[in-house]
């Protein structure tokens, strides 16, 4: 059997913005939901937008770093 590492960057420039357009929104609607006070699944959510809006920026930044399929 072969190993398949799993692969978090997108594979595609399209997919890196889906994720960033998928984080932004998810940060968005933390924040809106933490205005009225700190409850821990809008804090959770906001950590989960933050490592998508991360792992988005470096699959454009970083082209050589996205999962090359065969």
């Amino acid at each position: 059997m072969r190993d398949h590492p799993w692969r978090i960057v997108p594979a595609s420039r399209g997919m890196s913005v889906l994720y960033l357009l998928a984080g932004v929104l998810m940060a968005v609607n933390a924040v809106w939901q933490l205005r009225t006070g700190v409850a821990v699944l809008p804090v959770v959510s906001a950590l989960a937008a933050l490592a998508l809006v991360v792992t988005a920026v470096v699959g454009l930044a970083r082209p050589d770093s996205r999962t090359h399929t065969h």
